[in-house]
């Protein structure tokens, strides 16, 4: 599983740096990761790169793209997708500082964009073997029959400016010697991929190399084409001077990704024909063995090839991983393999180790615990009388520690809350008033009567708006409680969302974004606090405007189908809310992008407001152009009515 720690330091640089892309005018790093960047071993690529760049000095913004690739199918778009998320970072003459490509896809995709701005962007490249395949562009291709030609990163593209690569070599030739060497006999070989891309990229490696190096029939078993039964079947049937080299085994023609264990059935269909592997896949249950890369973690080598070409301007080309020899001891004795054949210097695995050496830190560690519980109870006794006395000066302390522990935490919290939510609620009606205000004093301005009455309401209710915020950061306790005082009023629900938006707008500087109201034409007039339901709007719309870069926002209302109630939205065309998020976003706390601004209270705040106006709040889960948040609220308040009782 991820770390908290990893988890917590890829959120970081996520989101943190989409908020600092909006606060400076340098070129950024733009790391771009085949599919979710959460999964563990992109995970620790991302947080060793920006851990390894930052403590070089690097000054560049990081941000992360995600191409999503999921399955190879769609392998036709990935270069359009890769150039849409790139494609914006070009924009008015400007490029990245850095392309870092994570994964088998990334890298192809890049590759295969033909593009001036491309070839002269400076790129890293990692997470994939030295063989690589270019995609289609703009083609439509069949997955299951594509052939493509192999090239490699090391030698073939001279005119892209790739300043450094740590990138795997799959040795086909030393895999290929090591068969001959201990089945001098066998003259057919059956090569297994799956269908993915990587399978795809490896299968067109091998058929280069088998044209550098002949003397074998080969026979392919190809994933995109055979289902799991179809593969093992073959498998079975398998007979003769055969043996079967293991590329890549993980999803079959069905698009099933539960291949995880597959491989032992495949070991166990044919126990006679060995297998080797290029990959380590079915190493320790099916392979012999096989030369294999050392995989590992390369984001620390990408970040200081890229801070060294930042300095210095120089390039650090593509680095092969050193590969291993690796055997599994027992299929060696299966086999009837003797170990003066393989290489000096390789890897075991599976050897059986003597009873010391395997438990031989236990059996350490069990006599240690005796001799020290020994010691522990001869100073047990001893001091069991001195304890007896003290027993109850210790309980009398411990809970008076206790007591003050449990204090210091509340107060603690406290102050955190109160600082927290004031940095959260007090921003926007701040800056109304601050905007309005320099309007008013701008010299070069002129106005008339009826405008500075306007832009005075407008700071006034602004003002107004900031005081009763403070005072519900300061009263949060008393919502909880259900003691908070509300001030019942009829209000027109038109004028109040109009406000509403007026406010939101001032001092809003995204132009491509536009905030409306849909109104209906008859009136609607209801019974609530004028403040809260300000403070409602505000809080939603200022949610609106963090997660929506281009589209509207608009604020609406209609009767619901019982006369009593009314039915207000907030719908925007932003990045949206997950399923599995749309309740969880009105807890305390809870934020879903834990850098944008805010605290986490704004939503817990609204909910709480309109249940007890008598309403509900919910995420509608069918808007899917971004998100839309619906509350209820009763016409007539049942506040009033139960003061009235």
């Amino acid at each position: 599983m991820i770390s908290i720690r990893h988890y917590i330091f890829l959120l970081l640089l996520m989101v943190g740096s989409l908020a600092f892309a909006h606060e400076t005018t340098d070129a950024p790093i733009v790391i771009v990761s085949s599919y979710n960047p959460e999964i563990r071993n992109l995970n620790d690529n991302i947080t060793a790169f920006s851990e390894k760049y930052s403590a070089l000095g690097g000054k560049s913004p990081i941000k992360v793209e995600n191409m999503n690739c999921r399955n190879l199918s769609e392998a036709s778009e990935w270069t359009g997708r890769l150039w849409h998320l790139l494609s914006r970072y070009y924009e008015n003459g400007k490029q990245p500082a850095a392309v870092v490509l994570l994964g088998v896809e990334a890298s192809s995709a890049f590759i295969s964009l033909d593009k001036p701005e491309i070839k002269s962007t400076p790129a890293l490249i990692g997470m994939r073997g030295d063989n690589i395949v270019k995609l289609p562009v703009d083609s439509v291709i069949d997955t299951k029959t594509w052939n493509p030609s192999s090239y490699y990163l090391s030698t073939d593209f001279s005119d892209y400016t790739i300043i450094g690569a740590s990138v795997y070599r799959y040795d086909i030739a030393k895999n290929l010697q090591m068969v001959k060497k201990m089945y001098p006999e066998c003259d057919s070989l059956v090569f297994l991929t799956d269908n993915t891309f990587g399978g795809v990229t490896l299968r067109a490696h091998f058929l280069r190399m088998q044209k550098e190096h002949p003397g074998y029939q080969v026979m392919y078993l190809d994933g995109r084409e055979m289902a799991f039964h179809e593969v093992n079947n073959a498998i079975a049937e398998l007979s003769g001077n055969k043996a079967i080299i293991i590329g890549t085994w993980r999803i079959d023609s069905t698009d099933s990704y539960a291949l995880g264990n597959t491989t032992y059935s495949l070991g166990n269909s044919n126990m006679t024909v060995p297998a080797f592997t290029l990959t380590s896949v079915g190493l320790g249950h099916w392979a012999i063995g096989g030369y294999v890369p050392k995989y590992q973690t390369v984001g620390d080598q990408l970040a200081q090839m890229c801070y060294t070409y930042q300095t210095s301007g120089k390039r650090q080309g593509v680095k092969c991983i050193d590969s291993e020899y690796k055997f599994d001891y027992n299929k060696l004795q299966q086999y009837h393999i003797d170990e003066q054949m393989i290489p000096d210097g390789c890897t075991l695995i599976n050897e059986p180790v003597s009873m010391w050496d395997e438990y031989g830190d236990i059996i350490l560690m069990v006599s240690a615990a005796f001799i020290l519980l020994l010691i522990g109870l001869i100073t047990s006794i001893f001091y069991l009388r001195l304890s007896r006395k003290l027993q109850q000066k210790l309980i009398v302390r411990g809970q008076e520690l206790e007591e003050a522990k449990n204090r210091a935490e509340a107060a603690n919290q406290m102050k955190s809350t109160f600082i927290a939510n004031m940095s959260h609620e007090i921003r926007t009606p701040l800056n109304a008033v601050i905007g309005f205000t320099q309007v008013l004093t701008d010299p070069h301005m002129e106005f008339t009567p009826e405008e500075r009455v306007e832009y005075g309401n407008y700071i006034t209710a602004n003002g107004e708006v900031l005081l009763n915020l403070i005072n519900d950061i300061l009263d949060i306790s008393k919502v909880d409680s259900g003691t908070m005082k509300f001030n019942i009023d009829r209000i027109n629900l038109a004028e109040l969302c109009e406000t509403a938006v007026a406010s939101a707008r001032s001092g809003y500087q995204n132009t491509e974004v536009s905030i409306v109201t849909k109104m209906p034409d008859y009136p609607v007039e209801v019974e609530t606090d004028r403040l809260r339901m300000l403070q409602i709007l505000h809080n939603l719309l200022s949610n609106a405007k963090k997660f929506t870069k281009k589209g509207s926002i608009t604020v609406a209302y209609e009767k619901e189908s019982t006369p009593d109630m009314v039915c207000i939205s907030v719908t925007d065309t932003g990045t949206g809310i997950p399923l599995d998020k749309m309740e969880s976003v009105f807890e305390r706390f809870k934020k879903l992008d834990n850098f944008t601004q805010g605290t986490g209270l704004g939503l817990y705040i609204t909910r709480s407001f309109i249940e007890t106006f008598g309403g509900r709040i919910w995420v509608d889960a069918n808007y899917t152009g971004g998100a839309r948040f619906v509350f209820t609220l009763p016409v007539k308040s049942v506040m009033k009515e139960k003061e009235d009782e």
